[in-house]
């Protein structure tokens, strides 16, 4: 069954392979030019090329559509399915190589994706984009985030294949799922712990910045979205000298940058039920239906 994956699967192997080979690369070569940089250099450096990596949330769908959703949909679509499950081979055993087998390349090239970036950024410590932390793109971009993301895709495209037994909608299912998802995440992920909340007068190094406030001198606070009374009248250029003179002062709510890893784990532990959640209407399309 191993050997029968690889056979069925290598094209999608091989291209990944060469994906990760390519960005790697890349990663390298503009890591090393950047090194000996600092300052307003450094950062022109950065944003060269996080223009195009602002995208990398957005990469799992690949393996949604291109690993997932053919697994099933493919075999089913052109009755395939018949002899593969009447053979010496079990559905269940056959099911468990493809999704074991498959699912761990997908969570291995992610993980291996995302330590190749994480790397990256790592030159560019020094430059206040490049926080992996508060930047949504790079925060699901690098650490132990972006296998499950990599495995959730497969999982989803796998499923919506297995239930519409067509390649097509299931690639129209997994699009839209996944952006969902997606979306749903990020709106989220700044509460899977409370803020904690700080009056300053700047910016907090490496934090998550989840909202901001004005305190007012009697100690009542605005919120950042509201304007505050004393200066409703004031334009735009003048507003935030007006409050300034009222004597309010900014309040942050942020997630401290050590917090960093903890919110790692909490995406993955979530990604990774969700996968688990997935492979329920699989088993039941391959194990449990009539041929």
């Amino acid at each position: 069954m191993v050997w029968l994956t690889w056979r069925q699967h290598r094209a999608q192997v091989l291209v990944t392979a060469g994906f990760l080979a390519a960005i790697g690369v890349l990663l390298l070569v503009h890591g090393l030019d950047a090194s000996g940089q600092s300052g307003d250099a450094l950062n022109a450096r950065f944003q060269s090329l996080y223009t195009y990596l602002s995208w990398l949330p957005v990469v799992p769908l690949l393996v949604g559509l291109f690993w997932g959703a053919p697994l099933l949909a493919r075999e089913l679509e052109r009755g395939t399915h018949r002899l593969a499950w009447t053979q010496s081979v079990s559905r269940r055993r056959w099911l468990a190589t493809k999704l074991g087998v498959l699912g761990g390349a997908v969570t291995v090239a992610g993980l291996a994706f995302g330590v190749m970036v994480s790397a990256w950024v790592g030159v560019f410590d020094g430059v206040r984009n490049a926080d992996r932390f508060g930047d949504a793109a790079l925060f699901g971009g690098t650490g132990a985030a972006v296998g499950a993301w990599w495995l959730f895709a497969f999982a989803l495209g796998t499923a919506a294949g297995g239930l519409v037994r067509r390649t097509l909608p299931a690639f129209a299912i997994t699009i839209a799922v996944f952006v969902l998802a997606m979306f749903l995440v990020f709106q989220v992920r700044e509460d899977y712990a409370e803020p904690v909340r700080a009056v300053t007068d700047g910016p907090v190094a490496g934090a998550y910045l989840t909202g901001a406030a004005s305190l007012s001198p009697s100690g009542v606070e605005v919120a950042g979205d509201q304007v505050v009374p004393e200066c409703a009248s004031e334009g735009r250029d003048t507003y935030l000298r007006c409050i300034e003179e009222a004597g309010y002062r900014s309040v942050l709510y942020y997630q401290p940058a050590d917090r960093y890893w903890r919110f790692q784990w909490t995406e993955t532990g979530l990604l990774v039920l969700a996968s688990i959640l997935l492979a329920g209407p699989v088993v039941y399309r391959v194990a449990r239906r009539p041929v």
